[in-house]
């Protein structure tokens, strides 16, 4: 019988998570580098979102994770296309 304590833990972020990549990523970053309008944008981003309903943010969600897929999806064929076709050229 397994053990429910590591079936919890294992769902948690931490420091090896995702949060923790990103928080590492963004670590080193001197704000005050980082240009204005930039910030600005990312207030007015935030801000947007935080008016939009549960709908529109799912909605949303699911039309960029759609987008990801098919720019990911693509690329990937016109990789496999770009291959074989310079290996038709070389022969």
């Amino acid at each position: 019988m397994e053990n429910s304590t590591n079936n919890t833990a294992q769902g948690q972020t931490g420091t090896n998570g995702f949060m923790g990549k990103a928080t590492s990523w963004f670590e080193n970053v001197d704000m005050n580098k980082v240009p204005d309008s930039l910030k600005q944008y990312g207030t007015t981003a935030a801000d947007t979102v935080k008016s939009m309903s549960t709908t529109q943010k799912v909605l949303g969600g699911a039309i960029i994770a759609a987008g990801a897929w098919y720019l990911s999806s693509r690329s990937k064929n016109n990789f496999k296309m770009n291959a074989a076709h310079a290996a038709r050229e070389t022969e």
